[in-house]
């Protein structure tokens, strides 16, 4: 093979990767345009809420167990009933790496701290812990609860037996479980908004390159291979064709 065939070579993959990479790239321009329609906005937002549990949560076409459905009632304690608004407003403007985190977790916090025992017990229940350790991890947030100061004006007498080890122990389970669900519920709506977003921005791709090979009536399965191959490709186009041009100047030194 002469020079002269290496560098046209080059030259034309250099080029179909750059393009592919420049379809890659405006079809995540076309999605983030599309953020106006809630069902790409809050992609994921269902492993949180899903609208099959809860009124006002993320529709899904498919069953899935959304991870923070039992801590809904506290957040609602602390946040009022417009909370699942709130959320979802956080969950578009930055998701796990914004405020959501720190706002589930402070209104949980806030929420044991207005419900009552039989409340707190069956959230715990429902996060898998069982009806004994709830009743423990209950009880010790009403004592901890009862034992705060009294507000200035205020003059109690009332004396709360202290928290013992089993008690303290139960609700360390809770908080611990508490934050794996909220943990395990964020990175679980991550990765599916991600993956919604790559599978959105490839139909979006195929879809430009089937066009416009049928306008330059350029040959269907190339245009298929660069509209599959544009999302992926996208954010290493131009590694690729700097691998390629240097790879053509080794060959032309031999």
């Amino acid at each position: 093979m002469t020079e002269l065939e290496i560098a046209k070579i080059s030259d034309h993959l250099t080029e179909v990767v750059l393009a592919t990479g420049g379809l890659g790239v405006a079809a995540y321009g076309i999605v983030d345009g599309l953020k106006l329609i809630p069902w790409i906005d809050l992609a994921g937002f269902e492993r949180l809420f899903d609208h099959r549990t809860i009124k006002g949560g993320r529709p899904w076409p498919t069953q899935q167990r959304a991870g923070l459905n039992p801590l809904l009632s506290s957040l609602r304690a602390a946040y009022g009933i417009e909370v699942l608004e709130l959320l979802k407003a956080q969950y578009r403007s930055g998701r796990s790496k914004g405020d959501l985190p720190r706002t589930l977790r402070q209104g949980v916090r806030i929420g044991f701290g207005i419900q009552s025992k039989e409340d707190i017990s069956l959230i715990a229940q429902d996060l898998g812990i069982d009806k004994k350790t709830s009743d423990q991890a209950a009880t010790a947030l009403l004592i901890t609860r009862a034992q705060r100061p009294p507000a200035a004006e205020e003059v109690s007498t009332e004396k709360h037996s202290p928290v013992n080890s089993e008690e303290r122990s139960a609700l360390a389970r809770l908080e611990t479980a508490i934050d794996a669900r909220l943990d395990a519920a964020l990175v679980l709506a991550e990765v599916q908004y991600v993956t919604q977003t790559k599978v959105t921005a490839m139909l979006i791709a195929l879809t430009i390159a089937l066009l416009i090979g049928h306008l330059i009536d350029a040959n269907i399965l190339l245009s298929l291979m660069i509209g599959l191959a544009a999302v992926p490709i996208a954010p290493v186009a131009k590694d690729i064709a700097t691998a390629l041009q240097e790879a053509v100047r080794a060959l032309k030194k031999q």
